[in-house]
């Protein structure tokens, strides 16, 4: 069984897939050594079972052709690249979040042929009428996307419902052990409350400016530790930043490798999005042990059952800060921390699993 696993934006962009991608890649050929697997990424640089897969990069084509175009760009230029090494590597599974990039390949394959299966990690998340076709198989992250799935009418043969994994190594109450060390790197007073999110440094989705307002509203506002990819908006959040948290505030883009050592800088964990697949770096505040601040909605209570966790009305003004609030001076939970169920020592056999499944059931029709 040969597995591809892709990631267009990896070795070039800061976000959930490219570090679940290289963490299920470095996961896999740990556990399994025996499994053949071959990571083809956008950028970077190639080494041993890794590959990188020449496309236009849309920050070279987004001024002429704007945002949404140059992404599509990118994704179908690297899937027209990817296509001849997947039919000459006789690749049996290509394991993708890119939904564009997976749909290029599909017509590729009803086009010029090709054995491989094509199996569709719904990170985004996108909603059934995006994933019902141009895929094989979708993996489901969720049990309410799971749930969603079925009852638009996919076929379960063709639903895997595994979760994205964490390494409980590296996120674990330990990293708290880096927190003088990494206070002082970033110039936060040792004695400071700081509130951290790990997300797109963006608006639309992330929210960074709706928790900004909120911790600038608190009598005695915290420092606000925000790390993630730049994006476009990012200046202008900077700017406000100066604003609402004079002096109080930090961004920066650490590689997924060293992003560990913000959680235990930090004190509380806030994520303000409303929406999302599987929000990895909650996950990774859990197992670190810190208190978390989310969106009440059925995903968000789903994945951080039995852990020290407030749910409020992230759209409401207020809840947040209130949250926040109390959750600074140690009005939370202390519960048994269950999120072993993320873990990759105890997943990596469900993945495993899923590829076998599907070598074993038929694609669907081109």
């Amino acid at each position: 069984m040969k597995i591809a696993l892709v990631s267009t934006g990896l070795g070039r962009v800061l976000r959930g897939f490219e570090s679940f991608t290289e963490s299920l890649f470095q996961n896999l050929t740990a556990h399994r050594p025996d499994m053949d697997v071959t990571l083809f990424q956008g950028g970077g640089k190639s080494g041993e079972r890794r590959v990188v897969i020449p496309n236009l990069y849309r920050n070279l084509t987004i001024k002429r052709i704007g945002k949404y175009k140059a992404g599509l760009l990118e994704q179908r230029s690297f899937a027209m690249a990817l296509y001849p090494s997947l039919r000459r590597g006789k690749f049996d599974i290509v394991h993708y979040n890119e939904l564009c990039m997976g749909s290029a390949l599909f017509h590729l394959r009803r086009a010029f042929g090709g054995s491989f299966k094509l199996l569709y990690c719904n990170g985004a998340p996108s909603p059934p009428i995006h994933y019902h076709h141009r895929c094989d198989f979708a993996q489901m992250l969720t049990a309410p996307m799971h749930e969603e799935a079925q009852s638009y009418g996919i076929s379960p043969a063709r639903l895997f419902f595994v979760p994205y994994g964490v390494d409980s190594h590296r996120f674990s109450p330990a990293v708290f052990s880096h927190r003088v060390e990494t206070r002082q790197q970033l110039g936060i007073p040792k004695e400071a409350m700081v509130v951290l999110t790990v997300a797109a440094l963006s608006r639309s989705h992330k929210r960074i400016d709706h928790v900004m307002k909120e911790l600038s509203a608190m009598p005695e506002a915290p420092w606000f530790l925000a790390a993630g990819q730049r994006t476009e908006e990012t200046d202008s959040l900077e700017a406000e930043a100066n604003v609402l948290l004079p002096s109080r505030w930090k961004f920066v883009s650490w590689p997924h490798a060293q992003v560990h050592r913000l959680f235990g800088a930090a004190d509380v964990f806030v994520l303000g999005s409303l929406t999302e697949g599987l929000p990895i770096s909650s996950i990774e505040a859990m197992l670190s042990g810190l208190p978390l601040v989310l969106h009440d909605a059925p995903l968000f209570r789903w994945a951080a059952a039995g852990a020290s966790v407030r749910h409020v009305n992230m759209a409401e003004p207020g809840e947040l800060r209130q949250a926040v609030q109390q959750a600074l001076k140690g009005h939370e939970p202390k519960l048994e921390n269950p999120l072993k169920r993320f873990s990759w020592d105890s997943i990596i056999p469900d993945y495993v699993r899923m590829y076998e499944q599907a070598l074993q059931t038929d694609s669907i029709a081109a």
